[in-house]
């Protein structure tokens, strides 16, 4: 469904045919997911370079509620007819469909963490999402990272978006979502008591695995420790796999695929001999879902682990050895 230049027509299209209050989120989302592109030109002219979007300058609340207002009523305009644009674009486009259609949704700000070195850190105020009341509950939602995926470089400059929703990010449970959300205001991650230290400790999780692991043992992703300690570990993964890894500032799996020749040149990549003889392997129990192994830190130096499952690495933790 197109949209020609009447955001309450289009939403009204959208939503009218559906009686539950579920489903007209939904066809919002599935909408906006479908439609509207990551802006890469606009990620990378601002959040990329460190500058700031241009101010609104006002006299006073009355004046500035107005301002914010005609200026969010013009961004959603242009988002719509452009058909492209970062997560504040997608969260209010999102939050004001919704209210056409009669339904109360959230506009939420916070951090988030996509890094594998972010644990132990809040990573970066800089993202914006939503919830959306429904039958008395709230649920939360991330239409910018349920869109699609972006290929950046390796000083994170945004090169492409593939378009590809991710489901994962529809009416995420709390829990899970605030493996790498937290919110402006607490409130809104929808669990009593939890805390931006709480959520800074959390493990990293390979954003690919994220619908299918949950982690059960250890309870925080900093893991304080001593030399001889043993960690216990519980994971909860539906998929197979064959083999448990860690690897660690003392110890690395070696790479069993070659893919470079002497000069740096991409060559068909081809099997290391040597290095498959060179893996270590963790020894496992798995029943059903569930998978347990240890880990015994034995020395002091030691300050993280990745656990990969064949050779992927799907949660990292950060060690803190005392004396």
């Amino acid at each position: 469904m197109k949209y020609g230049g009447n955001l309450t027509a289009l939403t009204k299209a959208l939503t009218d045919p559906w009686s539950s209050p579920r489903l007209k989120a939904r066809a919002i989302f599935i909408w906006i997911t479908e439609n509207i592109r990551y802006d890469l030109k606009d990620y990378n002219r601002h959040e990329y370079r460190g500058k700031s979007h241009k101010e609104i300058k006002c006299r006073d609340d009355e004046d500035c509620a107005a301002k914010i207002e005609g200026w969010e009523i013009q961004y959603i305009d242009r988002v719509v007819r452009r058909k492209k644009a970062v997560c504040q674009g997608y969260a209010l486009l999102f939050q004001r469909m919704c209210t056409i259609a009669g339904l109360r949704a959230e506009y939420l700000t916070g951090y988030t963490r996509q890094k594998y070195y972010q644990v132990g850190m809040t990573g970066p105020l800089n993202h914006a999402w939503n919830s959306v009341l429904i039958d008395s509950t709230y649920y939360l939602l991330d239409l910018t990272w349920a869109a699609g995926v972006v290929i950046p470089n390796n000083k994170g400059k945004l090169l492409h978006f593939t378009k590809s929703r991710n489901e994962y990010y529809w009416m995420t449970a709390a829990r899970d979502f605030v493996r790498n959300h937290f919110p402006e205001k607490a409130q809104w991650t929808l669990i009593p008591n939890y805390t931006l230290d709480k959520f800074a400790e959390n493990p990293y999780y390979q954003p690919d695995e994220l619908s299918r692991l949950h982690l059960l043992q250890p309870a925080s992703g900093v893991l304080h420790a001593q030399k001889g300690d043993t960690i216990r570990f519980k994971i909860d993964y539906p998929n197979h796999f064959e083999h448990v890894q860690i690897n660690s500032n003392l110890f690395h799996n070696p790479e069993i695929w070659i893919r470079e020749d002497d000069r740096g040149r991409q060559i068909k990549p081809r099997l290391d001999t040597l290095a498959v003889k060179l893996q270590q392997y963790i020894p496992y129990k798995h029943v059903r879902n569930l998978i347990e192994f240890n880990y015994v830190i034995s020395d002091r130096s030691l300050y993280y682990l990745d656990i990969l499952f064949d050779r992927e690495r799907i949660l990292r933790f950060n060690v803190q050895v005392t004396e």
